[in-house]
């Protein structure tokens, strides 16, 4: 094969292995480097918007997504120590914009596997796991990748592009020296996952934000691994705690009887810390290198926006891939990507997911009291209610995107 042959994706994750199965029901060749031999299956992003499952439904992944997944036609916001329902919003408000009105809580993992398993009937689909990038380099033909394999032999690919959806760790976007503007926040995120059912105790549905001065703390349902519904208890912590204090089984139980008094860390199925960032890549271009996903932008979970907007850049990318790849377009509509990407990253993202933050971990009496009564008059309003949703669903980023040139 030459380099005009066929696009390289390093990282097969949920990203790229949708990026790839995007470009080849195009008729656009692909080959995907993965480090990992199996997608791992650590608590990672499990809330899939209403405007992502439309591109997913653009290639055919929506549907079974709906059937294995966990409807989320609404969340709510909490008082932790009233425990008062703030504020629900319901998903019907926005019904008439799109054909998904509610969210749907599918790991990650899943969503990476589904599209493996769809790019297998595609023999222009070529997957290869446990590839480990060592080096790169690009010229005006094309792209060149060097990566080894398990068995720690080297061997070379080439392609007319690069699109690089390898993490927020980035070894394509680290070689390009792109820098990620933004910041690290001080507490790091702890997250416990059980099979105690909080909809049962406690009356939590699917996605929950508990609003806290001291301790805020947000609770999810996901399927789980054998699909029997589990749930995810995230916390936050000090910047001054130790990774062994907080991952040990005495403050595991301390963490959880905080919001159950009988539960401790035996009732655990997973405990889990994670540094959160905001930052957003200074270029999502270099030349005919493409960053997307947390290779391009990471953010706090919040919101459940970070799998999300990076669905969002590889449909946006693979469709200009395809425009240029069919001639349709020229080669500057990649500078588009970038502007459109990275404003969207940049001016949305970033300022939802902190606002999402502060949101529920407010400290001021009055502010809080301010914050709650704004939640409580924008869900009770249908017009307002849709305002919201349209823009938590990233409905409003999707048709922003298109009026950016």
């Amino acid at each position: 094969m030459n380099k005009n042959d066929r696009i390289i994706i390093c990282g097969g994750g949920p990203v790229g292995m949708v990026a790839a199965l995007s470009l080849v029901r195009q008729g656009i060749p692909v080959t995907v480097l993965e480090a990992f031999e199996e997608p791992p299956k650590d608590p990672r992003a499990a809330t899939i918007h209403a405007s992502t499952l439309e591109m997913l439904h653009s290639v055919d992944l929506a549907n079974g997504i709906k059937q294995r997944g966990l409807m989320a036609p609404a969340f709510q916001f909490r008082d932790r120590k009233s425990q008062e329902i703030i504020a629900v919003f319901d998903m019907k408000h926005i019904s008439d914009e799109t054909e998904f009105p509610f969210a749907i809580q599918y790991e990650q993992w899943k969503l990476t596997r589904d599209a493996m398993a769809a790019l297998q009937s595609h023999d222009i689909a070529d997957v290869r796991l446990g590839s480990t990038i060592t080096a790169f380099s690009q010229d005006y033909e094309g792209v060149t990748v060097v990566y080894e394999d398990p068995a720690e032999e080297m061997h070379k690919v080439e392609g007319r592009y690069l699109l690089a959806c390898d993490g927020g760790r980035s070894t394509i976007r680290i070689g390009l020296g792109v820098f990620m503007s933004g910041f690290t926040w001080n507490e790091r995120f702890l997250v416990l996952t059980t099979e105690h059912d909080f909809a049962a105790s406690d009356g939590y549905i699917n996605r929950n934000y508990v609003m806290d001065p001291t301790e805020w703390l947000a609770v999810f349902k996901v399927p789980g691994d054998k699909d029997q519904g589990i749930w995810r208890t995230l916390f936050p912590t000090e910047g001054h705690e130790k990774d062994e204090d907080l991952l040990s089984d005495a403050g595991v139980t301390q963490r959880i009887r905080g919001l159950r008094s009988n539960m401790d860390h035996s009732d655990m199925l997973h405990r889990n810390l994670y540094t959160v960032n905001q930052r957003v890549a200074d270029r999502f271009r270099v030349e005919r290198i493409f960053l997307a996903g947390d290779a391009a932008h990471l953010n706090n979970p919040l919101g459940g926006l970070g799998l999300n907007t990076g669905i969002h850049d590889c449909m946006n990318i693979t469709k200009k891939i395809g425009d240029v790849w069919y001639r349709r377009a020229q080669e500057d509509v990649f500078e588009r990507y970038h502007r459109q990407r990275h404003q969207l990253a940049t001016e949305f993202l970033q300022s939802v997911t902190i606002e999402n933050k502060k949101r529920i971990e407010e400290k001021d009496p009055e502010v809080i009291r301010a914050n709650q009564m704004q939640l409580r008059e924008n869900s009770e309003d249908p017009a307002k209610a849709k305002a919201w949703l349209m823009r938590s669903s990233l409905l409003d980023s999707v048709r922003k995107e298109d009026t950016i040139e």
